[in-house]
């Protein structure tokens, strides 16, 4: 899975192409898509965010079952 810093930079370049084109429909077709590289951008956030609640949740069931 790509990273954040990855899908925000897709996001960047997008809008540059979107300020840089004079055809306002296919500006609004790249500011659409920079929406969805920043909401993917999000998802891997969240995503890492479940799995740094792993290992305590992981270590803690281990010792549980030990005993």
């Amino acid at each position: 899975m790509p990273s954040q810093r990855y899908y925000r930079e897709r996001a960047r370049t997008l809008l540059a192409w979107a300020r840089a084109t004079k055809d306002k429909a296919y500006a609004a077709q790249l500011r659409l898509r920079a929406a969805n590289e920043l909401e993917q951008a999000q998802q891997v956030r969240e995503a890492v965010a479940d799995l740094t609640s792993l290992p305590s949740g992981f270590h803690a069931s281990h010792m549980q079952k030990e005993d």
